[in-house]
Formats: structure tokens, C-alpha cells, sequence
């Protein structure tokens, strides 16, 4: 019978090795991007080495395994390439979806219920399909080409925003969740170019049979209001409720929307709203290396 501790001893080096590999292929990739942010214009160490977020012997390092003279301040590029950044590789995207399937799997273990962690999960499935569709499996059999993969992309996506508006749910209030609703549509009407959905009618066919007619709308207050005519329908909507079906209405405005002539759209304007909140930022901390 195998000894569990040496079982578990040999689980523990087998995901060690695989997080050394996983380090060594994110190395190369972030030589590849050093060397592509040099060639195309940022020749200071020191700031590569703040955003890359290592110190400037390993930005030398990086540029020297790219063949990066730095004496030569003008190298460029060669061909096409030139400015364009690194294309999107199914082998980095691959490796980042195994990091954070092996973060997320465990603490769906812990929590399965968590949205946070169900939020973690679907992005760790998306971006494995995002490899996939650069990238289709050869050994898996047919039923891999992008056409057949990316409604799962769009499915899991779908997943991360149910989950994501899940953990809104808990944690806002109805009122701010209300002045966020009316804040968008408001920003969204400022901007000249968008229509809003203020309602829908949903025609719904049951799982016995028949169909009925939802109606989906804001009451005076700004709060989602869902009624219908049938019985077999209970009114009210809840903090989850309101988010989804102001997200389905923001959808079906972006389809009316292309749907539009000119004459229903306004000039576009780039001035801020009155009363909008200031957009956040990521403070990227230095390095002092």
C-alpha cells in the first residue's frame, strides 16, 4: 500500500516542477515583451524595470538573450512588426489559464458556492477557449475549430458576468445599485450616439408547454419591475434580478442601436457628464532595484 505522506510528498514536487516550467515560459515571454517595448521606442531601463515589475539586471538580462544591443539606441523593429506590440500566443494564453485554473480549482473545493471563486473559475475556462481558438487541440478529435469553440468563449463569459453581478448583489445597496443604473443610462444618453432600453416585452414558452408574456421595465423610483398578466408568474425583482435585467436591456439597446439611421443619434460628445464620477486608475508601483 502506498505510504500517503510519500504520496503527498510526490504530489507536492510534481507541482513544484510544473510551477518552475511555468515560471520558465513566463520568463520568455516577458523577454519577448521587454524586448518589443525597447525596439519600439521605451529605451529607458529604469522604466521597463518599474512596469515589468523586476529589476534592471533582469531587464538587461532579458534584452541581451533578444540579441538588444544597448549601445545602439536606434535599432527598430525589422518588417511589419514594427509598432505593433507581440501577437497574442496560445501557448502564453494557455500557460496564465493553467495558473489560474490551479488557483481557482481549490477554492472551489472550499466554497463552491462562492461567486468570487465561480467568477475565478469561468475566467480561467475562458481563457483556455482563448488558446484553443488560436490554437485548436490536435488530439482531442473534431469539434475544435473556431467556429465550434467561441460559443463557449461567449458562454463563459456570460458565466463570469452572472457570477460577477452575484457578488454585487451581496454586497450593494438597492439604492446605490438604482443610482449606478440611472448613472449609466444617463452617461450612456449624454454620449450622442447610443440608445437606452427603458423596457421589453419577453414572450417566455414554459417547460409544460404554452407561453407567456413578461414584462420588463423600471418603476418610478428607477428599480426593475417584472410583471405579468399570468399567474403563473410571481412579480417583484430582487438585487440580482435588477442587475440582469438591466444588463439584457443594455444588450438589446446595443442591437437597436445598430439599427438606427442618423437622424436618431445626436453629435457626438466627449465632454464628461455633469456629475459623473472621475474615472479610476491603477497606481503601478516602482521598483527601486
Amino acid at each position: 500500500m502506498t505510504d500517503p505522506n510519500e504520496a503527498a510528498r510526490l504530489a507536492a514536487l510534481s507541482e513544484l516542477i510544473a510551477w518552475a516550467e511555468r515560471r520558465e515560459r513566463l520568463s520568455e515571454d516577458r523577454a519577448d515583451a521587454v524586448a518589443a517595448a525597447w525596439r519600439t521606442g521605451t529605451r529607458n531601463v529604469a522604466e521597463l524595470a518599474r512596469l515589468a515589475r523586476v529589476s534592471r539586471d533582469t531587464i538587461y538580462a532579458d534584452l541581451a538573450a533578444r540579441a538588444i544591443n544597448l549601445g545602439s539606441r536606434e535599432q527598430e523593429i525589422p518588417g511589419p512588426q514594427k509598432g505593433s506590440g507581440i501577437p497574442l500566443r496560445a501557448d502564453s494564453v494557455r500557460t496564465v489559464a493553467r495558473i489560474a485554473d490551479a488557483v481557482a480549482r481549490p477554492a472551489v473545493s472550499h466554497d463552491p458556492d462562492d461567486p468570487l471563486v465561480r467568477v475565478a473559475l469561468a475566467a480561467s475556462r475562458a481563457l483556455e477557449t482563448v488558446a484553443d481558438v488560436l490554437e485548436p487541440p490536435s488530439d482531442q478529435g473534431p469539434g475544435w475549430t473556431p467556429r465550434e469553440t467561441l460559443p463557449s468563449l461567449a458562454g463563459e463569459g456570460e458565466e463570469l458576468a452572472h457570477h460577477s453581478r452575484r457578488a454585487l448583489a451581496a454586497l450593494a445597496e438597492p439604492a446605490e445599485l438604482m443610482a449606478s443604473s440611472e448613472s449609466y443610462r444617463q452617461g450612456v444618453l449624454h454620449g450622442g450616439r447610443h440608445a437606452v432600453a427603458d423596457g421589453a416585452s419577453v414572450t417566455v414558452t414554459l417547460p409544460t408547454g404554452g407561453a407567456i408574456t413578461l414584462q420588463v421595465g423600471r418603476d418610478e423610483t428607477g428599480w426593475t419591475r417584472l410583471t405579468s398578466d399570468s399567474p403563473l408568474v410571481v412579480e417583484g425583482a430582487d438585487s440580482l434580478d435588477h442587475l440582469e435585467a438591466q444588463a439584457a436591456l443594455q444588450v438589446l439597446a446595443r442591437i437597436a442601436t445598430r439599427h438606427l439611421t442618423e437622424a436618431a443619434l445626436a453629435e457626438h460628445r466627449k465632454d464628461a457628464r455633469p456629475g459623473s464620477r472621475p474615472p479610476r486608475t491603477r497606481t503601478i508601483p516602482g521598483n527601486d532595484n
